[in-house]
């Protein structure tokens, strides 16, 4: 295939980012310009145009859709290529290179990954054992300060040498009990699977010199949702060949919340002095009325890179803004507009077609309330995920356990399904017993024997 016939689809400035494959490029891709369709076809242009080899492409996104949308635009462009290539998200991607090094650096290769439920459990658990009151410091957000130290590279200790509160203090003291309940069940959080990426690397030069050689191109999406861990994983890979490929636009950052930094895509330049910058600006999703107010008001942003972005559909219908005297009224007039849209089908819209956003799932129960009222089919999106209902939880925890006996979340979730008759004191002795032995709690419960005098006769029972 020659590049005019792989890059034909392109416009300029796609195709231009397309070919500019030599040293760190950043492509500040507005909303709607078309991104993943050039990711994919800067690809297939490396691979098929270039020659590189699919297994010396990694390129990086945030979420598991993204990833599959990713990999399955690539398979129709560069067919069997895809299985030798790095595409996932940051996170999958880590995971496996650690299981892969595993026996170099010292962690279980089987190790569990807790979701954020059972990171709040260890939360709990460690501030039980460091006696904090968890009426006067909330676990979520102690949680929440443990998360952002890791996303800023600090560890436990580092974290320890730079408290300025009586809170951090809190925080550090439960955040260095909370690391050694979590190694003693062999689990890691999703910050660890970074931070303990980012680590291996910084102090394991043979294995950052070999993954560093393999990664000739290295491509993250949505690099304005980056934090520090991840733009400091990506810059150590590119150290050898340089080839950084980040997308992103500032005026998208929307996850300061879960510790992205929007500084990592304004201070690109400054990191990579030689950096190309491609700007993409022609919106194909929307309408020039859409754009037009979406500027103005991304506009008194101080934070951002400057471009204008325009579209070939059109003006397009004025935008219209309603007020309603309360909740009901809002329901009401959202699905007066569904009626007219979808009357007789003359405007050729079908329900299908409609998209009703609110801010939180708790503004939901009206629209449907009025859905049900008139007879209106909807679905509802966003619900509760199928891996995070109880049912399936409880089964996962079976066989994380059956993977990894050192799994006392695992061990706590299950341990009364069924009902075994084991309340909380018992539950409370049985994690005295373990944490003194130093042994997981699974192995205490093998250890313990009805006459046994570390535990009471009452707590010894139910395992007998």
């Amino acid at each position: 295939m020659t590049q005019t016939d792989i890059l034909a689809q392109l416009n300029p400035r796609q195709r231009e980012a397309a070919e500019a494959i030599d040293g760190p490029l950043l492509i500040v891709a507005g909303p709607g310009s078309g991104k993943t369709r050039l990711i994919t076809y800067r690809i297939a242009y490396l691979v098929r145009v270039v020659g590189v080899s699919p297994r010396r492409i990694a390129a990086l996104t945030f979420t598991n859709k993204a990833a599959r949308e990713m990999r399955n635009r690539l398979a129709e462009l560069v067919s069997h290529s895809i299985n030798d290539m790095t595409v996932g998200t940051f996170h999958s991607f880590c995971a496996m290179t650690l299981r892969r090094e595993s026996d170099l650096i010292g962690l279980d290769r089987n190790f569990a990954i807790y979701d954020d439920p059972d990171q709040l459990d260890v939360i709990k658990r460690s501030m039980r054992e460091t006696d904090v009151d968890p009426k006067r410091f909330s676990p979520r957000a102690v949680q929440s300060s443990i998360s952002k130290a890791k996303s800023s590279l600090l560890s436990a200790e580092g974290f320890g040498m730079r408290t300025a509160s009586y809170f951090e203090e809190v925080v550090g003291r439960v955040y260095e009990r909370y690391e050694l309940l979590m190694a003693q069940s062999g689990a890691v959080d999703f910050d660890d699977l970074l931070l303990k990426m980012h680590r291996m690397l910084e102090q394991h030069p043979d294995i950052a010199a070999r993954y560093q050689d393999r990664y000739v191109h290295f491509m993250i999406d949505e690099f304005q949702d980056t934090n520090v861990v991840q733009y400091a994983i990506a810059r150590k890979l590119t150290e050898t060949h340089r080839n950084l490929c980040v997308v992103g636009d500032p005026d998208q950052s929307i996850y300061s919340w879960r510790n992205a930094d929007i500084r990592n895509i304004l201070s690109f330049q400054d990191d990579f002095p030689d950096a190309k910058v491609i700007t993409l600006e022609q919106n194909y999703r929307s309408t020039q009325t859409i754009l037009d107010a979406a500027d103005k008001l991304i506009s008194a942003n101080s934070q951002r890179i400057e471009r204008e972005l325009f579209t070939d559909n059109g003006d397009g219908a004025p935008i219209v803004v309603s007020e309603g005297y309360d909740e009901a009224e809002e329901a009401q007039m959202v699905l007066k507009e569904v009626g007219a849209l979808t009357k007789n089908g003359s405007n050729g819209h079908k329900l299908g077609d409609i998209a009703v956003m609110y801010r939180v799932n708790a503004q939901s129960r009206a629209l449907e309330e009025e859905c049900l009222r008139y007879g209106v089919p909807y679905q509802l999106i966003g619900g509760q995920k199928f891996y995070q209902r109880q049912e399936v939880k409880d089964v996962a925890a079976y066989l994380r356990l059956v993977s990894n006996t050192n799994d006392d979340v695992s061990l706590n979730r299950i341990i009364n399904l069924p009902t075994r008759g084991i309340g909380r004191r018992t539950l409370d002795e049985l994690a005295r017993f373990a944490r003194d032995s130093s042994i997981s709690q699974f192995d205490a419960i093998g250890n313990i024997l009805p006459t046994d005098d570390q535990l009471a006769p009452i707590a010894a029972n139910p395992f007998t």
